[in-house]
């Protein structure tokens, strides 16, 4: 019976070991990524690249989603992850301690293991709206419903200062949400904002995400029912928007991007929409080795061609822009050793030893 009930404990343990790798095994290593929302390119492109992380590396990676660039800084900070992807925008905005979303202080717990893809601020109209509003500027007085991504967010941030150059005004009430006079605004994700759009309970919607974007791919989907479409920056706007939005008047974050037919059947083949994107971002804890996140640089980038049959964002990577427009954010030691034995050249690396 002594023997049994040995047998039976052993088994038991055997399981809880199978089931819990980082208990039993002390050297195990977990790599918990925040993404965005669940209907974003994000999540999506996370969720792809996750599995072969962890097959290359033998690591755990768990992907989760947030509420965008802003949560997921904060998440880092508070070591509620150690890996996340972000605006490159809200990003060096974090380290410096920059604009209302980190008036708390300044980010730096962490590093840049590779710049992934660009994306792009994409701004959603419902059919109905057609004739109507043709330029953001046409949303002032309109008293339109209009979403601006989930609050505190980079998708909001954008919006926000986006319609502020056309001219429509915003304040922020006690609960720190904003409101206008001429437009009614709702903090809505990718999902929720593609849903509502369905159900004629939204005119508007931002998004910057990698295009193209599940929720609107998805939306459009069936004929597009909704007729929906997408609005164009001008020039003139974007210019000034870039060199406004430099960090400190010297790192450009922003750049002029175009989306087309090949990124959603509703836009006309031959016809493009202007506007501008940021980059999004894989960062990484300080608390993580030079070790790990040398595997884990090493693996994301060998894992390309793979990826291209998993999310077409892929085709957007590039090793060579791995850690370009990053302000004055550094780059981990151990992507920078990586970086390094491709030959290229990385002077500003992180110290891990602060």
């Amino acid at each position: 019976m002594k023997k049994i009930l040995t047998l039976a404990l052993a088994v038991v343990m055997l399981c809880a070991c199978m089931l819990s790798v980082t208990s039993c095994n002390p050297n195990a290593v977990t790599v918990t990524i925040k993404t965005g929302g669940t209907g974003g390119t994000y999540y999506a492109f996370t969720n792809a690249a996750a599995p072969m992380l962890g097959e290359k590396t033998g690591y755990t990676c768990t992907v989760l989603p947030s509420g965008g660039s802003v949560d997921s800084l904060k998440s880092i900070k508070v070591g509620d992850c150690n890996m996340a992807i972000v605006q490159n925008d809200t990003m060096v905005n974090a380290y410096n301690g920059l604009t209302d979303n980190f008036k708390d202080g300044a980010i730096t717990n962490f590093s840049v293991l590779a710049h992934v893809y660009p994306e792009v601020v994409q701004i959603v109209c419902h059919g109905r709206n057609a004739g109507k509003i043709n330029s953001l500027g046409d949303l002032k007085g309109s008293g339109l419903t209009v979403s601006i991504g989930d609050m505190g967010s980079g998708v909001e941030a954008n919006a926000i200062a986006l319609m502020q150059k056309y001219g429509l005004t915003f304040t922020k009430d006690a609960g720190g949400a904003w409101t206008s006079d001429d437009i009614k605004i709702r903090n809505l994700s990718v999902a929720k904002s593609a849903d509502a759009l369905k159900d004629d309970a939204l005119d508007v919607f931002f998004f910057t995400s990698g295009a193209p974007a599940t929720s609107i791919t998805e939306l459009a989907a069936n004929g597009n029912p909704k007729n929906a479409y997408m609005l164009s920056l001008d020039d003139a706007v974007m210019e000034e928007f870039i060199n406004e939005n430099k960090i400190d008047g010297k790192f450009d974050v922003f750049a002029k991007q175009t989306i087309t037919h090949a990124q959603y059947d509703f836009i006309p083949e031959g016809q493009s929409v202007k506007t501008i994107g940021v980059t999004a971002t894989y960062i990484v804890s300080n608390d993580l080795s030079e070790e790990v996140v040398y595997n884990l640089t090493k693996a994301l980038w060998e894992s390309r061609e793979a990826l291209l049959s998993a999310h077409s964002i892929s085709s957007n990577m590039n090793v060579e822009r791995a850690f370009t427009t990053v302000g004055n954010v550094p780059v981990h030691p151990g992507a920078a050793k990586y970086y390094r034995e491709l030959g290229q050249t990385v002077e500003n690396v992180a110290d891990l030893s602060k």
